[in-house]
């Protein structure tokens, strides 16, 4: 009997906290209100299709010696490619002339040196330069205003004085992941706050039980935090990626809400390992390892991009290399699943 009741105590959760068939709910939880999707969005499924309306090719400029880029798009077209590892920025209209170099190798104001943690990003009709622990402002045309001394390599630079730095820990014996929002005076580093914003333990590395201490970093497995700022309105969001539950939060660090859509995560096989890990095994065999620590179901979400309007980009992991894009109003609602067209990833696209 003690049984049957639990079970029915069990199963009236599940259907009051669980969203109803094409509905969502708004449910409190420890003071925080909680936006529970259904698994289909609102307004439908949309498979993209796919029309080429520019192209830029970095390699066909000889003054362009980048070898691995990002970009960064403004909201007038204008494009930003910059290096990986390589402090090398490059500017092209909206209409893709290429329009400069926007900056210098070296140490000088408005110069950089080559840096992991190089970035460039629009902001504030803007352009900001991050890496070497300092920021760095141009206009749009690539003329240097100003810079200034960060203490810490930014993730996300949120204004003059505030920033978003991701810290990690990975070992064996301790693995965490912290977002912390520093804050720095007018008067410089040396008096500065540092707020955990979020954190996570046992996250950033799969690691091998053997003797060998050795650690499995994949973006398809591996248990990490993810974070996006809302320019326009001011909030992050805040995800660990191994579940479908994302913290909207402001900037004083508190909770505003919690988007929850229903998601299973993607079970592999041996097969489907082999297929993730091909990178590795390719090129050597002693990457062998990897195949017995690699976990049997994929982690749920892969980016968080913020879309104009406030609107946000959830990229699911919707099978073994497959992505397809969940699109969410301010609010928190589910709209639209943005699926790929046959033999084109979505796992690099710029919404």
């Amino acid at each position: 009997m003690k049984k049957l009741i639990y079970l029915i105590l069990v199963l009236s959760l599940l259907f009051c906290c669980a969203p109803k068939e094409g509905k969502v709910e708004r449910v409190i939880a420890d003071g925080v209100t909680h936006i529970k999707n259904p698994e289909k969005p609102l307004k439908g499924t949309i498979v993209l299709e796919v029309e080429k309306t520019r192209e830029i090719n970095p390699y066909t400029f000889e003054e362009v010696g980048l070898r691995q880029f990002r970009f960064a798009r403004d909201t007038d077209g204008e494009v930003i490619l910059s290096g990986i590892n390589q402090a090398e920025a490059h500017r092209f209209s909206p209409h893709g002339e290429y329009l400069g170099s926007l900056v210098q190798k070296g140490q000088g104001p408005g110069e950089f040196l080559d840096f992991r943690g190089f970035q460039v990003d629009f902001m504030n009709s803007q352009i900001w330069a991050t890496g070497m622990r300092k920021l760095a402002q141009f206009d749009k045309n690539g003329q240097f205003i100003r810079e200034k001394k960060l203490g810490d390599n930014p993730e996300i630079v949120v204004d003059d004085n505030r920033f978003f730095v991701d810290k990690k820990r990975l070992s064996p014996e301790e693995s965490e992941q912290k977002i912390i929002l520093v804050d720095l005076s007018p008067e410089g580093t040396d008096a500065k706050k540092e707020t955990i914003f979020f954190q996570a333990e046992n996250v950033g590395m799969i690691w091998d039980p053997g003797p060998e201490r050795r650690g499995l970093m994949e973006d398809w497995a591996t248990p990490y935090i993810l974070i996006s700022y809302d320019k326009e309105g001011r909030k992050a969001y805040v995800a660990l990626n191994t579940e479908y539950k994302i913290h909207v939060k402001n900037l004083k660090e508190e909770t505003l809400y919690v988007i929850e859509k229903l998601h299973k995560n993607v079970k592999v096989d041996l097969d489907d390992k082999k297929d993730m890990l091909s990178n590795y095994l390719e090129r050597d065999s002693s990457f062998l390892w990897m195949l017995s620590v690699y976990p049997d179901t994929l982690v749920s979400i892969k980016q968080l991009k913020i879309l104009p309007g406030g609107y946000l980009a959830v990229y699911r992991i919707s099978g073994p290399k497959v992505i397809e894009i969940d699109v969410f109003d301010n609010e928190g609602k589910y709209l639209y699943a943005l699926k790929p067209p046959a033999g084109i990833s979505l796992e690099n696209a710029e919404c």
